[in-house]
C-alpha cells in the first residue's frame, strides 16, 4: 500500500469515526501492525496532515489539512457567508451550529460550530443521515416544488428508511409543507436525542448551490418561546445573506 493511499485510509477513518483517532484504531481498522502504525501516524504529524493531542492520546485533522479547508471555503462565496453568519448565532446563544447539504435523498453534515452549551451527542463533518428526519434536511426538502418534492418521496431508498418506524409519506410530506409556510424546520428528539434544533435554509441561484444552517440545543431548552426566538433569529439571517445571493426563495420576515 502506497503512502498516499494509507493517509487516505486514514482520513477517511476520521470520518468514519467522527472524530480522533487513536493508534488502536488504525491497528484495528486498517490491520496495520503496531510498529507501522506507530510510525505513519508519527509521519503524518511531522507533515502537519494530522495533529497529536498528548492528553486525550488522539490523533486530529492537522494545521496543513485545515489551512486546506480554508482555502477551499473561501472558493465558496455561499459557505462562507453561511459560516460567518452561524459563527456569530453560535456565539450570540451558546448554541451548536451546522451546515450541511443535501446529496441525494440524504443530507450530508459539512461543518460543525461547537458552542457553549454541551449536547448529549455532537454530529461530525461526514456524518449521513435521512434528509427526512432531521431539520436541515427538510428546509433544504421546503426548496423543492411539488414535483421534486414527489420524486423525492418515490425513491425507494424512502420506503427502505421509514420501514419498521412510526413515519410514513403523507406525515413527511405534510411536515416539509410545514417548514414551506413557516420559513423554517425544528426537530426535537429525532435524529440525535435529547437535542432539538431549529433549521434554515439558503441557495445561490448563480451556482445552483443550496446549504442548511441550524442551531442545535439540549431538548430541556426546547420551549415554545425559544424555539420561536431561535427561529427568528436564523430566518433574519437567512433574509440577509439572500439579499447577497440574489436567493429570492427566502421570502419569510422574521
Amino acid at each position: 500500500m502506497s503512502i498516499l493511499e494509507t493517509t487516505a485510509n486514514i482520513l477517511k477513518l476520521m470520518v468514519t469515526l467522527q472524530g480522533g483517532i487513536k493508534i488502536s484504531d488504525v491497528i484495528q481498522h486498517l490491520e496495520m501492525p503496531k510498529s507501522t502504525a506507530s510510525r505513519v501516524m508519527n509521519q503524518l504529524e511531522s507533515y502537519g496532515y494530522v495533529e497529536k493531542d498528548a492528553a486525550r492520546g488522539l490523533f486530529l485533522p492537522g494545521p496543513l489539512l485545515l489551512s486546506a479547508s480554508h482555502l477551499a471555503n473561501r472558493q465558496a462565496p455561499l459557505n462562507e457567508l453561511v459560516d460567518n453568519a452561524l459563527r456569530s448565532l453560535c456565539e450570540q446563544t451558546g448554541y451548536t451550529g451546522y451546515i450541511s447539504m443535501l446529496d441525494n435523498q440524504e443530507i450530508l453534515v459539512l461543518r460543525v460550530i461547537h458552542g457553549r452549551h454541551s449536547l448529549p451527542a455532537v454530529t461530525w463533518p461526514g456524518s449521513r443521515s435521512p434528509a427526512w428526519g432531521t431539520s436541515t434536511g427538510r428546509a433544504l426538502l421546503a426548496r423543492f416544488n411539488h414535483a421534486q418534492l414527489d420524486a423525492f418521496f418515490a425513491s425507494p431508498l424512502i420506503a427502505t428508511q421509514i420501514g419498521g418506524t412510526s413515519h410514513n409519506i403523507a406525515s413527511l410530506y405534510a411536515a416539509v409543507e410545514r417548514c414551506r409556510d413557516s420559513g423554517y424546520a425544528t426537530a426535537i428528539n429525532e435524529s440525535v436525542s435529547d437535542t432539538a434544533s431549529v433549521s434554515c435554509a439558503i441557495g445561490d441561484p448563480t451556482t445552483f448551490e443550496a446549504v442548511a444552517f441550524c442551531l442545535s440545543f439540549p431538548q430541556a431548552l426546547a420551549t415554545p418561546e425559544e424555539l420561536q426566538r431561535i427561529a427568528a433569529l436564523l430566518k433574519e439571517t437567512a433574509l440577509n445573506i439572500a439579499l447577497k445571493t440574489g436567493d429570492t426563495r427566502v421570502t419569510h420576515q422574521p
